[in-house]
């Protein structure tokens, strides 16, 4: 019997300015080591570490790790070295951790920059809440955003918003109050705040973060009043009927996804051109507490050929990629005192125990 069950392996290569790491996996190991397969044993380069591990009865954050220094001779020296810091972290997705939120100084409601003192723990990828943000409560509270830019100690850029601010989102400039990291849920597919809706032939819908639709699912909103464009709203139950005579017949169909560094959007089936404008109302009317306008996936259609809002994709189906799903995993998080040195390739190994046995000395 092998002491070890193997979990996986993957593979990641470092920018310029190497950042942490996440990497999903389908149960925390109890060994793991990160090796860099671009400088390893290379003369002439320092690289530090070119390999770091952790084991089970290490404590989270901490690792092991082996450097190399710049070398001429006919071998390459290593040394060892440890932390408590800055290594690997294991997050189970179905029990989160409780971040602690941090003080901010001021929000552009433009570029969607937010300065901060401490971005400790924060990096490109990573979602946050804003809290109790001064001139800025439309922003606060429910919205996730994600983080597309980090500048050490100084802010965070949320590119997303600040993609929808192009587009035609107005918000003011905000001042103190905070922002939090948090975990959001992976049961797919899930609600959405909206950002902002373009009045177009084919309207186009931003958000805050990377959305999880799919081209063809079908997707309803629920928008109250003050933001406008209330005729977008419960299009699947109430179209055509009562207070919502003038809505579109069924729900929204997705013609077309969006998901880069800085934008995410979708593209819907539903001329907006002749509806009231959709816009952000302002903090002072979300002082009293107020309700966000969202997306939410209303059934499963017609794959699209090529975003065309008549023309089924060919050979015609219907779309199986918005099915139901909890993606909730393991997500091992490999710190920056462990994820290796800039532009290398690394590979990561995880092993699972068969058995965990501590033994003391009498």
């Amino acid at each position: 019997m092998l002491p070890f069950s193997f979990i996986g392996s993957w593979t990641y290569t470092n920018p310029a300015t190497p950042v942490a790491v996440n990497i999903p996996m389908t149960a925390k190991p109890d060994w793991v080591f990160v090796k860099d397969t671009t400088n390893w044993g290379a003369q002439n380069t320092a690289a530090n570490p070119i390999y770091s591990e952790w084991f089970s009865s290490m404590a989270a954050g901490s690792f092991m790790a082996l450097g190399q220094p710049s070398s001429t001779g006919a071998g390459v020296t290593t040394y060892a070295s440890a932390g408590t810091s800055g290594g690997f972290t294991f997050i189970d997705q179905t029990n989160p951790p409780t971040f602690t939120r941090v003080a901010i100084t001021a929000v552009n409601g433009t570029t969607f920059v937010v300065l901060t003192g401490t971005t400790t723990g924060i990096n490109v990828g990573d979602t946050v809440r804003l809290i109790n943000v001064v001139g800025g409560k439309q922003i606060s509270g429910p919205n996730l955003y994600q983080v597309t830019a980090v500048s050490a100690g100084v802010s965070i850029t949320l590119g997303y918003a600040a993609s929808a601010a192009t587009a035609g989102l107005v918000v003011a400039n905000a001042t103190t109050g905070f922002y939090q990291k948090v975990y959001p849920g992976q049961f797919l597919p899930n609600t959405l705040p909206v950002a902002y809706i373009t009045q177009a032939t084919q309207a186009v819908v931003y958000f805050f973060r990377q959305n999880p639709y799919t081209p063809g699912e079908l997707v309803d909103f629920q928008i109250p009043t003050p933001y406008g464009m209330t005729q977008l709203s419960n299009l699947t139950a109430n179209s055509g009927s009562g207070p919502f005579s003038s809505n579109p017949s069924g729900a929204a169909r997705v013609l077309s996804v969006t998901n880069s560094a800085t934008v995410s959007s979708i593209t819907i089936d539903v001329d907006t051109t002749g509806f009231t404008a959709f816009q952000y109302p302002t903090s002072a009317a979300f002082a009293g507490g107020n309700s966000p306008a969202v997306c939410m996936p209303a059934g499963s259609g017609v794959v699209p050929l090529n975003g065309s809002a008549t023309v089924p994709a060919s050979p015609p189906g219907t779309n199986l990629a918005d099915a139901f799903d909890n993606k909730s995993q393991f997500v091992m998080n490999i710190g920056l005192s462990a994820v290796g040195v800039a532009s290398a390739n690394m590979q990561v190994f995880a092993f699972k125990a068969d058995f965990v046995n501590g033994i003391t000395n009498a």
